[in-house]
């Protein structure tokens, strides 16, 4: 079983019923819908399509809501225009349309980038891929800024803005992310990121509605903005899982200074016992063409290598010609690096919540190394007891048990997890014998395998876990406990 989750994002390339079903028969662990393109009410359709393929691909999908955050964009247009080097253009702050845009005047959304920037800062359009350098602007908001344009080339409507050393005074959560977080919610997003995380406190808003709501959908920190950096550690507290969204991180910081910062959030999360996904460009050639480049393998390969426990395609599957090819390409490098991969099992040090739960998940995991079990099922009520067991990456498949078909879907995230949903019985080893049971009739277990079930007490998935079993299924298929 390939332990890397690959993350997929959902657009006009993939989001049809046939592609959409050969993505996740390809290896699809979580799909990604990106708020930032589109309504909020157009993706609804999506969420519904997407979980009507449950049934035929045999196991529950992961949906990852994406907010916009606080992204500086421009605004809408028509047609695409090429900037020339040297030439100078007006950026029109505080305009979200506009009709007679050119290579010399285009909008932007934001009207207080005219009041932050001053003479001499540097703009980026598109990634970095067109850089300005303002000549002149107002002081206020709602102004025309003139920029110089040292590195040109196309530009389209709502590209992306960077301002490397400016500050911009934006909510992590605005208007825009208030309307798409409770569309992702309403719609029974698995999972909610949130952009452009500068401190612990940009993911309050998300998680108090969360809270208000009574659900227990995750959160993941998008690490893509310098200040981000300095509050790494009260960050990953906060949060369920992060993404090293090198997109945006590649522009704010020097370029070669990405892989640095990349290591160290991805050894920060693992010593959390954290998911990390790593995202942006990982096989951006194949946006247009079938194949990849080598360095694009290497670029996925030693992500792996460096610890994260997730993948993501942006363009690639979200817009590109090659939806489907992308993500066997993808799920082929990954299952050849963990080939090679030491497989040692890794001590997260550092996570000091759910104490208890810890113990008994570390002492399972050892107790199927001992026994030399195929497997690891593990009960759990909102997926704390497999992410703790997933941290400690064993050697075997780990299966989620659970009650609750929203927690069979958002533990996908997870690393080297699958999920199955069953009655809770009073007693705690009936559950966990029902599931074992199951897993036998799948094929998943076979006759003479040892299993380590870890579950609560006395329930199984409701009560505090607290349990770590042996059991052996006898060459009849029938399931017997051992010492």
């Amino acid at each position: 079983m390939r332990r890397t989750r690959i993350v997929a994002t959902i657009g006009p390339s993939s989001d049809d019923d046939k592609t959409l079903l050969s993505l996740l028969k390809s290896g699809v662990n979580v799909c990604r819908l990106n708020y930032s393109h589109g309504e909020p009410e157009q993706k609804t359709e999506l969420y519904h399509r997407i979980r009507a393929l449950e049934s035929e691909i045999g196991r529950p999908t992961c949906i990852l809501a994406d907010l916009p955050g606080p992204k500086l964009r421009l605004g809408e247009f028509e047609g695409i225009h090429v900037l020339a080097m040297r030439k100078k253009v007006e950026l029109h702050c505080g305009i979200s349309n506009m009709e007679d845009a050119s290579n010399k005047k285009l909008p932007v959304q934001y009207a207080g980038l005219s009041a932050e920037l001053k003479e001499g800062d540097p703009v980026l359009l598109a990634d970095g891929l067109i850089r300005l350098k303002v000549l002149s602007t107002p002081g206020k908001p709602g102004g025309v800024v003139t920029c110089r344009i040292q590195d040109g080339g196309p530009i389209s409507a709502r590209k992306g803005i960077n301002v490397p050393g400016t500050l911009v005074d934006l909510p992590a959560i605005g208007p825009k992310d208030e309307v798409a977080l409770n569309h992702a919610l309403d719609s029974g997003a698995d999972v909610i990121a949130v952009s452009y995380v500068r401190t612990a406190k940009d993911l309050q808003p998300a998680k108090d509605e969360i809270k208000q709501r009574g659900l227990a959908t995750w959160i993941v920190a998008k690490i893509e903005h310098p200040m981000a950096l300095d509050h790494l550690d009260e960050i990953l507290a906060a949060a369920d899982a992060v993404m090293v969204a090198r997109g945006d991180l590649g522009v704010e910081i020097p370029l070669e200074e990405v892989p640095i910062a990349q290591q160290r959030i991805i050894d920060s999360a693992l010593e959390l016992g954290m998911p990390v996904i790593v995202a942006t460009q990982m096989l951006e050639t194949m946006t247009v063409n079938p194949r990849p480049t080598r360095a694009e393998v290497s670029d996925i390969s030693t992500a792996i290598r460096q610890g994260a426990t997730g993948v993501m395609l942006s363009g690639e599957t979200a817009s590109g010609k090659y939806p489907v090819k992308s993500v066997k390409t993808m799920a082929k490098i990954a299952q050849s690096t963990e080939q090679g991969l030491d497989s040692s099992d890794l001590t997260p040090e550092s996570v000091t919540r759910y104490k208890s739960t810890r113990a008994v998940a570390h002492a399972g995991v050892e107790l199927a190394k001992m026994a030399k079990a195929a497997r690891i099922l593990v009960a759990t009520e909102k997926g704390n007891a497999p992410r703790l067991v997933s941290s400690y990456r064993p050697k075997v498949p780990v299966t989620a048990v659970t009650n609750s078909v929203e927690t069979a879907r958002k533990v996908q995230i997870l690393p080297g997890i699958d999920s199955i949903v069953v009655e809770e019985y009073e007693r705690g080893s009936k559950t966990m014998q029902t599931a074992l049971a199951l897993q036998v009739a799948s094929g998943a277990v076979k006759p003479g395998q040892k299993i380590v079930a870890i579950s609560g007490s006395p329930k199984a998935i409701s009560g505090l876990t607290s349990t770590a079993r042996l059991y052996k299924v006898s060459k009849a298929g029938d399931i017997v406990g051992t010492e």
